[in-house]
């Protein structure tokens, strides 16, 4: 009889419980007990192989509830952190090195949120990355991971997928956002993004290093113009 690896969930299984536990978070600011004991084991594995349970432990205020939502979610777009999406990110490569799978990255930022910082009240500013990231949860995939990495940058993880699989989400991100209203406060607020696609095998071997090189190529989609995505060659 084969044995079984336990490290080896089903990737509908695994990845969408990353989704399902940031959905529990910003509804409700905690995870909800699960009933099936399937659904228990393979949360379990989760929590064991990225070590957010420890990282929850170590950062617990004396509210639990709130506890879990601001050691794990950014307070602004209730995404995951950059702490929580590195551990994710480092667990992810080290599954796809393990069962020779692909794994990628895209980075999207705001064009002109320098100048839409300057020029408008951060109430407005909170706003419409809120709304960004409320666009990202609902146009990604149920197995991709959306986070807020830094202040204009939003990260989404895509387990197994190479960069020309993400590239089509890219392009359903890039062309669809401008058409949306993301935010109420002050005005309505339509956006384009840059953003940059890298992936591993083939761009790096190490989680800084594919989040770098996709970090970079955002940037240079921004210099050339914006509302477009370049691909790390």
């Amino acid at each position: 009889m084969p044995s079984f690896d336990k490290n080896q969930v089903p990737l509908f299984a695994r990845e969408g419980l990353f989704r399902q536990k940031l959905n529990q978070l910003r509804n409700t600011g905690n995870i909800n007990e699960r009933t099936s004991t399937e659904g228990s084991n393979r949360f379990k594995e989760l929590e064991s192989g990225i070590h957010l349970n420890n990282m929850q432990k170590s950062f617990l205020t004396t509210e639990p509830q709130e506890g879990e939502r601001t050691t794990l979610l950014d307070p602004t777009t209730e995404l995951y952190n950059k702490n929580t999406i590195l551990r994710v990110i480092r667990d992810e490569l080290k599954r796809a090195k393990r069962y020779k799978h692909s794994m990628s990255l895209l980075v999207v930022t705001i064009d002109g949120f320098d100048k839409m910082q300057k020029g408008n009240p951060s109430s407005t500013v909170d706003s419409v990355l809120k709304g960004v990231a409320n666009f990202l949860m609902n146009i990604v995939r149920d197995v991709d991971i959306p986070a807020r990495y830094d202040v204009n940058t939003f990260l989404v993880v895509c387990p197994e997928t190479d960069p020309k699989g993400v590239a089509v989400l890219a392009e359903r991100v890039r062309s669809k956002i401008m058409l949306e209203r993301v935010s109420d406060v002050g005005q309505n607020w339509h956006v384009t993004v840059s953003q940059g696609i890298a992936g591993f095998p083939g761009n790096a071997v190490k989680a800084e290093e594919l989040i770098d090189s996709c970090i970079s190529a955002a940037a240079t989609a921004s210099k050339n113009g914006g509302n477009q995505t370049v691909t790390v060659e």
